[in-house]
């Protein structure tokens, strides 16, 4: 039998804490009393001494258990004098913690009463390192958007998160808020308004929080980002390429590497709090770009482990020698992960590897990276895009890869992976979609994808029904689990051909015939190999382009689908949500509409143009039409998505217009994705 919270809505138990408890076990019991009280009107929940009779939870000292991690807990439920204790221990306040968190995912609501499951387990983080990345807002130099800071990282303690690895803003001058380059002199500041001084107390207040539930704080970083002002004041410093006129930082420079750790020991000093820094290796200027003379001739592998060592010497200097590098494995370099080949396994001891290839977390069926497992074994993350730029996120799109997203985390587990990480970064649901901040998505209607991934963290073999049960939003019918599954296909079927990308980057739409094939390239991506598998989709015949056509014609079917359940849900959803949703997918369907008919108008072009039929050039004239009327359609729902996809039609007409009249047939910006096959 279940034990009942409350009956006849009284609450029917307390709190006992067994021992002289920190701020992270009072943090947890303070967790348990807010969320009990705001989520289910359990009021009057009071501190219990020993000798005090009734239901209670015991939070017993924490010890060491044989055999189990520090974030280990124990939940066992015993009767005495015809009351029920539930026992909690754990063996850290840590794993205390992540035990209240427990108690609260397994509470429900049956009949009005609050009741709990009769608890007896031990249980342990399957990946001990649970992360969150955040480069997109609120500020963490303000005092205005200070609380908000402070929330999101109580909230993403309640999800188990341990490992924040936070910027203050994308990307290029993000650390430059909290320095007043005391150690480079040519750049040091005054602070008279004393902006550095705040910017510096609210992030240290932020860090703190941070500790006080347990979590390890990274502030993230571009390495060889610049001042504007530099190159003007110090020219030395840098190399001016004499082919194209841009500058980059010179590697024998010794103010270079002055410059660069100049920043990191500032930071570990006036932040002692941080558990270290993460270098993100990419959209900044990075190592390989900058100028060496002809007698280095250090791989780029090389290159990064000097400006890993150079760090190190950083934090060192700064007396902070127990502070870690999170390394970022993200580069621009055309070979991705191949520049780390000959450094595998090199690493130095306190440096952790971040594998984030630009082919892992947009391009759905892409190939996993290959680099988790070898670069630095045993102290290696993985980074997930929860929302997925090449998904729908980015355009306000209803998407949730609760398959993906679990699955992927399944194959670099099996790896020996014992950190993961995720970025939240979304965008409000619907047309004209704009940018709402971590919080309010991790509080919005598709916060299940987000949970997926959580609670796969802590358990790998959690089935996608339980994630459901404990995390489904409040008032969501079980009816709705199908719904956010269906969108994982819709958004794979609408702008996939075959389980390759062909269409745009952020899912709008592509506007000319040689971004469409600038787009096909990445078939031939590095380590692309799911890509090249299912090359031969591309050949432009005429049975492949009905396989195209099919799988958008079942993105549309699915999303009705979708439709459907919302409708049949709507009496049992709160109506904002029910609002929001509604909204979105009348704009969505439409979306997807006019991602069926401008792929293939895309596909038509080029097969005429390729196999030169004459017929051809009538099937393209029709279906121009019909692109236009969905494009038309879609300007009532989102006038700027219709101009990207409008673009296209224009680009072909004024081809058509150039080119049928010729006596040559317009050439395409020809890649080499697929070969081209005879005349049928």
């Amino acid at each position: 039998m279940d034990l009942h919270i409350t009956k006849h809505g009284d609450c029917q138990l307390g709190i006992e804490i067994c021992y002289n408890s920190g701020i992270i076990t009072n943090n947890a019991v303070g967790l348990l009393i807010e969320e009990w009280r705001d989520e289910y009107r359990v009021d009057n929940l009071t501190m219990c001494t020993e000798s005090s009779e009734g239901n209670r939870i015991r939070i017993l000292e924490p010890q060491v258990i044989e055999d189990h991690c520090e974030q280990t807990f124990v939940i066992f439920t015993v009767m005495k004098d015809g009351y029920y204790h539930i026992n909690l221990s754990g063996a850290s306040e840590q794993a205390i913690l992540y035990g209240i968190c427990e108690i609260l995912d397994q509470t429900y609501v049956l009949n009005g009463e609050v009741r709990l499951p009769r608890l007896n387990m031990t249980s342990s983080p399957d990946i001990k390192k649970r992360g969150v990345e955040r480069h997109w807002g609120p500020s963490m130099t303000s005092v205005e958007n200070l609380e908000e800071n402070l929330n999101l990282i109580k909230l993403l303690v309640r999800k188990r998160v341990n490992h924040l690895m936070w910027i203050d803003s994308w990307i290029s001058m993000s650390w430059y808020q909290f320095l007043d380059f005391r150690y480079f002199p040519i750049l040091k500041r005054e602070d008279q308004l004393g902006k550095i001084k705040l910017a510096k107390e609210c992030l240290c207040t932020i860090i703190n929080e941070a500790k006080n539930w347990g979590m390890d704080f990274y502030l993230s970083c571009t390495e060889f980002n610049i001042p504007e002002d530099l190159l003007k004041i110090h020219p030395d410093m840098f190399y001016r390429n004499p082919d194209t006129g841009l500058c980059v930082l010179r590697l024998d420079s010794e103010d270079t590497w002055l410059f660069y750790k100049s920043k990191i020991k500032e930071v570990m000093e006036d932040f002692p709090s941080l558990s270290g820094i993460e270098l993100w290796t990419g959209e900044a200027m990075e190592i390989w770009q900058c100028y060496r003379p002809e007698s280095d001739t250090r791989s780029i592998g090389e290159l990064f482990l000097e400006m890993y060592d150079k760090a190190l010497e950083a934090m060192d200097e700064a007396g902070r020698s127990d502070a870690r590098i999170i390394c970022s494995s993200f580069t621009h370099h055309p070979d991705c992960e191949k520049v780390y080949e000959d450094i595998l396994g090199r690493l130095p001891e306190r440096c952790d590897s971040r594998s984030k290839m630009q082919v892992e977390d947009f391009y759905r069926f892409h190939s996993p990276a290959t680099l988790p497992g070898r670069l630095s074994p045993g102290r290696e993350w993985v980074e997930f895009d929860l929302g997925g730029e090449y998904r729908g996120d980015w355009a306000g799109w209803i998407t949730c890869a609760l398959q993906f997203i679990p699955d992927r985390m399944r194959h670099y587990y099996d790896k020996g992976i014992g950190g993961f990480m995720c970025r939240i970064r979304g965008y409000a649901l619907g047309p004209n979609t704009r940018f709402i901040g971590d919080y309010a998505v991790l509080k919005g209607v598709q916060s299940i994808k987000y949970d997926v991934y959580f609670k796969t963290c802590w358990d790998m073999n959690i089935e996608l029904a339980d994630v459901w049960k404990m995390c489904k939003r409040k008032g969501f019918p079980d009816q709705m689990l199908e719904f956010f599954q269906l969108s994982e296909k819709v958004a794979e079927q609408a702008q996939y051909a075959n389980e390759s990308v062909v269409n745009n980057f952020h899912s709008s739409f592509i506007g000319s015939i040689e971004r469409y094939e600038w787009q096909l390239a990445y078939m031939d991506h590095p380590y692309n190999t799911a890509g090249q598998e299912r090359k031969w989709i591309l050949e432009p015949t005429e049975e492949n382009l009905s396989l195209i056509l099919a799988e958008k014609e079942q993105a549309l079917i699915h999303i009705l689908k979708m439709s459907e359940i919302l409708e049949q849900c709507k009496c049992e959803l709160v109506e904002a949500d029910y609002t929001t949703l509604r909204t979105c997918l009348d704009f969505q369907i439409q979306v997807v509409k006019v991602f069926k008919v401008h792929t293939e108008m895309f596909f038509r072009y080029r097969m005429l143009m390729m196999t030169k039929l004459e017929n051809r050039h009538a099937l393209l004239m029709e279906c121009m039409k019909r692109c236009e009327q969905e494009v038309t359609l879609l300007q009532a729902y989102d006038q700027v998505q219709a101009k990207h996809a409008y673009a296209l039609i224009s680009d072909i007409k004024w081809r058509l217009s150039s080119d049928m009249n010729g006596p040559y047939y317009h050439l395409l910006a020809y890649h080499g994705v697929c070969k081209v096959t005879a005349s049928r």
